[in-house]
């Protein structure tokens, strides 16, 4: 009897330290004018692997034409992560691609999450060309905000990887938020403050535009030291960065220690 009784409370040993192991939850963000279309793949590899998983529309999908700036995306973002947690995650991995990167770089600079991957990132407004292509539109969106028309839209300037370039209607203080080179989606200055602790995996494409692989050099240089980052190069292009980088991002997680 003795003997069964150890077997039984071993038993509820091992079952009490399954129980324990951390749930992982795994928010994922598409690039601009995409969709969440675009990763189903990818997020469907995060569902396989066990991990609660949110493929969530932001503002700069196609759909949605930048409906929200800055504030607004960080509060569905987290949304999706209370959602998780509601769902039973206990860590949380943020993962972007493109945009979707640099949304996610701005989040964890004000929010704290147990990782982030941001997949070819892009989007640097303070960058020397598109700072110049956006002038125009930053100057005439400052000037509404100026006349207290910050909330009406119009249109202005959009660039896009691949060259492509088109004007899209938006409120014009949303639009300084993702384009006015000293807002809160300046790039390199959102990689120096990302909060203490946090763990990054920044995926790089061996095919990538040389603007995105300088741009990727220059916040390499700028990570605080309070943060752990790990850059991982692949086989890719800028567009199927995310579909090439799913074994990269699940040995990531599996090895991240949170």
């Amino acid at each position: 009897m003795r003997h069964v009784l150890l077997v039984c409370l071993c038993c509820l040993g091992i079952a009490g330290l399954a129980i324990a192991e951390p749930k992982i939850g795994v928010v994922v963000m598409h690039g601009k004018w995409g969709n969440p279309g675009n990763l189903t793949g990818f997020a469907g590899s995060m569902e396989e692997s066990g991990y609660l998983t949110a493929n969530i529309e932001m503002p700069w999908s196609g759909r949605r034409a930048y409906d929200a700036g800055a504030d607004g995306f960080v509060g569905e973002i987290d949304a999706a992560i209370q959602a998780l947690k509601a769902k039973g995650a206990t860590k949380i991995v943020l993962i972007g691609h493109s945009l979707g990167a640099a949304g996610g770089l701005h989040y964890v600079t004000r929010k704290p999450v147990d990782g982030f991957i941001a997949i070819a990132p892009g989007h640097a407004p303070e960058g020397e060309r598109l700072a110049a292509m956006f002038a125009a539109s930053v100057a005439k969106a400052k000037a509404m905000v100026a006349r207290g028309e910050g909330g009406e839209k119009a249109f202005f300037d959009d660039f896009n990887t691949g060259n492509r370039t088109k004007q899209i209607s938006m409120a014009a203080k949303v639009y300084l938020d993702f384009f006015d080179p000293n807002g809160p989606m300046n790039f390199t200055a959102n990689v120096g403050k990302i909060l203490p602790g946090t763990h990054v995996l920044w995926v790089a494409p061996l095919g990538e535009e040389s603007g995105l692989k300088g741009l990727t050099t220059r916040a390499m240089a700028l990570f605080p030291a309070t943060v752990k980052h790990k850059k991982v190069e692949i086989d890719a292009e800028h567009m199927n960065a995310p579909e090439k980088s799913v074994e990269v991002a699940l040995a990531w997680i599996r090895d991240l220690k949170m």
